[in-house]
């Protein structure tokens, strides 16, 4: 979960670093790329209130023992939602695009999501007081499936693979994402492939090593 959260906080940096420098010429991409982002969150929150939290309830007989965590997740979506009604607006019409109203947005719910996201880590580790009654790793394999089922793969998911940094902790959890060689090779090859004007602006490549953020370095 840990390293979900850190893909998530790295895709939001990687966009409101880049959302006041990105030149017009690439806002409908740029535009594309953020619009990702609202699929990544909206994907794991989803996955958490259907599956995640309903079994930590029924593992450890504790009902609203994830109330708080649901309750967070209620207070920064009104912000996502303002992200991505702009966002959608600015699709429709690129040149309206402010990288600056965007951030401005993002501020908005980012720091509502960030305690949230680190609130959530301590409250998963405290479940270790039911010791077997509460299979977590089974949950994460489920809503991992679903997930992968039911995220575009050509949009949220590679947003969330490009965001995945393989040197991050010296290199330890490079194997982490759970997929076999050929189904990471169709991810880099054939995936990103529709959208791959967007992936310019991920935090890293597609082997997974961070690379310099667009605007910046096309600034010299």
């Amino acid at each position: 979960m840990v390293i979900v959260h850190n893909i998530i906080i790295r895709g939001l940096n990687s966009i409101y670093v880049q959302a006041p420098r990105v030149k017009p010429g690439d806002y409908a991409d740029f535009i594309g790329y953020c619009l990702c982002f609202s699929g990544v969150l909206h994907s794991h929150h989803h996955g958490e209130e259907s599956i995640i939290f309903p079994g930590i309830e029924e593992g450890s007989g504790v009902k609203g023992i994830m109330d708080v965590n649901r309750v967070q997740h209620e207070e920064f979506t009104p912000g996502l939602e303002a992200y991505t009604t702009y966002l959608i607006e600015s699709k429709n019409d690129p040149s309206t695009f402010s990288g600056t109203r965007l951030c401005s947005i993002i501020d908005s719910f980012a720091p509502l999501l960030l305690m949230h996201l680190s609130a959530e880590i301590p409250t998963l580790l405290s479940l270790s007081k039911f010791d077997d009654k509460i299979d977590i790793e089974k949950l994460w394999e489920k809503e991992a499936k679903m997930a992968a089922s039911t995220t575009d793969k050509t949009t949220a998911l590679v947003f969330f693979f490009l965001n995945c940094d393989v040197t991050f902790e010296g290199g330890q959890w490079a194997a982490w994402l759970p997929m076999p060689g050929p189904i990471k090779w169709i991810f880099k090859n054939i995936c990103t492939w529709p959208n791959r004007a967007y992936w310019k602006f991920a935090s890293c490549n597609r082997n997974g090593n961070p690379q310099n953020l667009y605007p910046i370095e096309s600034l010299g």
